[in-house]
């Protein structure tokens, strides 16, 4: 997806997303949890939505802290 402006973080699983958003939180990475849009085939209805200059200290949140994750899928969204 070329014209995006965020990245939407998805998981298998609610408690995957919720720890990683505790974790976004506690590292004061710029967030948001959303319903997981339709383009996207996950197991999980909520994802995170994190700004285009967040996704790396995002992934490096999660990664740092073992939170598993799907995929992150750049995402054109009306609300950043």
């Amino acid at each position: 997806m070329e014209d995006h402006n965020c990245y939407v973080i998805l998981f298998d699983s609610t408690h995957q997303a919720m720890s990683a958003e505790s974790a976004l939180k506690s590292a004061g990475v710029r967030h948001a949890v959303i319903n997981t849009p339709r383009e996207f085939t996950v197991n999980c209805g909520i994802s995170l939505r994190v700004p285009r200059e967040d996704k790396d200290a995002a992934i490096a949140c999660l990664e740092e802290k073992g939170v598993i994750y799907a995929e992150v899928e750049p995402y054109r969204s009306r609300w950043v």
